[in-house]
C-alpha cells in the first residue's frame, strides 16, 4: 500500500475548517494528486458543501455490521461478515473524476465496539492507499478521527479566528495532538481564517506555546457567494483569493 499524505484541519465550531478543507482538495488536486475527503463532521458540512447527496455513511455501514454480528451464530457466519466488510465500505465510497468522499455521519448504536472501529479503521486505510492525498474535515475531534479513520496525521491544521476562546481551543487541540498514540504529526501549525489579518496578541499566545503560525486567510466573496447559492466549492476560481491564500500556506508548510 502506498502511504497518503494526510491532512487533517481542526479547531472550534465555525471557523471554517469545512471550506479550507475543499479549498486544499481543489489546489493539490488541480497539481494532478488523486485526493480522498474524509467527512468527519456527523452533521456532514463538507459533503453538503461539495455538493453531494444520498451518499452512504460510515457510520451506517458501523450500524449494519454491528446488526450483522449480533444475529450471526455460526462461525461461518461471522466469517463471511468479516470477508464482506470491504464490500460493504466500498458502497460508501464515493467517487468522481476530481476526487473520492467517505464521509462518516452519525451512528445511534451506543457502546464501543473497539473490533468494529479497527475494522473500518484498516479498510479506510486501504482505500486512502489508493489517492495521494487525504484531507479530513475534522469537526468530530482528533480522537474520533485516529479510531476510526486513521492512526497517523502527518499535518494537523488548526483553524481559528481572531478571538480568544479560539486561540485558547487552538492551543488546547495542539496540546491533545501529543497523547493521540500513533498520530505522529510531521509539523502542527494555526491558520487564521476570515481575518484581513492575524491579530497580534493572540499569534504571539499561540507562538508561545510552540505552535507555528502558518499565515491568515481572508474573507472571500467567492466562497461567500457559492455557500449562499449552495453550490459547490469544487467550483470556485482558483484565483480567487481565498485559494491563493490557501495555496501559499500549503507551500509553507511544505505540503505542496
Amino acid at each position: 500500500m502506498n502511504e497518503p499524505t494526510i491532512i487533517a484541519f481542526l479547531g472550534k465550531g465555525g471557523v471554517g475548517k469545512t471550506v479550507l478543507s475543499a479549498l486544499a482538495g481543489k489546489i493539490l488536486a488541480a497539481q494532478g494528486k488523486r485526493i480522498l475527503y474524509v467527512d468527519a463532521d456527523p452533521a456532514m458540512g463538507l459533503t453538503a458543501a461539495l455538493e453531494l447527496d444520498d451518499i452512504k455513511t460510515i457510520g451506517a455501514v458501523r450500524e449494519e455490521i454491528i446488526r450483522r454480528a449480533k444475529t450471526s451464530g455460526s462461525a461461518a457466519e461471522k466469517q463471511d461478515l468479516a470477508d464482506n466488510v470491504d464490500y460493504l465500505l466500498l458502497e460508501a465510497l464515493y467517487e468522481c473524476a476530481e476526487f473520492g468522499m467517505v464521509a462518516m455521519g452519525q451512528t445511534g448504536t451506543q457502546g464501543c465496539y473497539c473490533p468494529v472501529n479497527n475494522l473500518l479503521r484498516s479498510t479506510i486505510s486501504r482505500i486512502a492507499s489508493q489517492y495521494e492525498a487525504v484531507i479530513i474535515d475534522a469537526e468530530a475531534g482528533i480522537e474520533q478521527v485516529n479510531r476510526q479513520v486513521v492512526e497517523a496525521v502527518h499535518y494537523p491544521v488548526i483553524v481559528t479566528d481572531n478571538s480568544k476562546r479560539g486561540a485558547q481551543t487552538a492551543v488546547m487541540i495542539a496540546g491533545l495532538l501529543t497523547k493521540v498514540p500513533k498520530l505522529s504529526p510531521k509539523k502542527v501549525g494555526v491558520v487564521f481564517n476570515r481575518v484581513a489579518s492575524a491579530d497580534a496578541d493572540l499569534e504571539r499566545f499561540i507562538c508561545a506555546e510552540g505552535i507555528e503560525y502558518y499565515g491568515s486567510i481572508k474573507a472571500d466573496r467567492e466562497v461567500a457567494d457559492l455557500d449562499r447559492r449552495g453550490l459547490s466549492l469544487a467550483g470556485i476560481d482558483p484565483d480567487a483569493g481565498a485559494c491563493r491564500e490557501m495555496a501559499e500556506i500549503l507551500t509553507r508548510i511544505g505540503i505542496v
